[in-house]
């Protein structure tokens, strides 16, 4: 598996597990209250998708430019008053919020999400947010005995898949034990466009793991209407 790799920003992958058919209001009371207000406080929230077919999940990504502040920046999210108005609702919609990936990028690829601008105008409610309508696909690979396949990934993708950003785990303590991340695992992310409905993405991040004997599970995503990544 990769060692070493240069931390140049912190990235959580973050799976919900919600109550039945909470998704809808979850994701609504979210991009409602805690984008800005995450932002202020010097992360970047750039992605948030529902799960087709699942009413009881959301996922989202959230990212920190200056790795060394994460501590600081979810201590004064989660101390302040937007959190402590609006939390205890997140917390009720809430049934498990551990399944998090802390994450670095992966030097073979291009600048993760470089086009997110913080604090830029997002999409409205009843806006479509820029690009295409499709499907994220996010490709979680089993990395214990294994480097990430990223020679395979290089490989040029089929229409109408296109790259979002290749992640692997960060392999450093969890500085905010308060909100739990998973340890002892190493895992590489690959984020997949479709402007479908995700079946030529998720058929690439499976050719991919069966090329280098790499285990692999996907998850189809759905991005909200402010979702940076799309």
């Amino acid at each position: 598996m990769d060692h070493h790799l240069p931390v140049t920003q912190l990235v959580e992958l973050r799976s919900y597990a919600l109550v039945p058919g909470g998704a809808a209001a979850f994701a609504d009371h979210f991009e409602a209250h805690f984008l800005a207000s995450q932002e202020e406080v010097g992360m970047d929230i750039v992605g948030q998708f529902t799960v087709p077919g699942d009413d009881s999940r959301f996922v989202w990504i959230r990212r920190y430019l200056d790795p060394s502040t994460r501590s600081e920046a979810l201590t004064r999210f989660y101390t302040g008053p937007v959190w402590k108005q609006y939390g205890p609702r997140a917390n009720e919609l809430m049934v498990d919020h551990t399944d998090v990936h802390l994450l670095v990028p992966h030097p073979s690829a291009r600048a993760f999400a470089a086009d997110h601008v913080r604090h830029a105008r997002r999409a409205g409610a009843g806006e479509s947010g820029d690009g295409e309508p499709g499907t994220v696909v996010v490709a979680l690979y089993d990395l214990a005995d294994a480097e990430l396949p990223a020679d395979a990934m290089t490989a040029a993708l089929p229409d109408p898949v296109s790259e979002r950003g290749r992640l692997v785990t960060a392999g450093m303590p969890n500085d905010f034990p308060a909100l739990a991340v998973h340890e002892g695992v190493t895992v590489g992310a690959w984020l997949l466009a479709d402007r479908s409905d995700g079946t030529a993405a998720e058929a690439v991040a499976r050719s991919v793991a069966a090329s280098e004997a790499v285990p692999v599970r996907t998850m189809r995503l759905a991005p909200t209407a402010r979702s940076t990544i799309r």
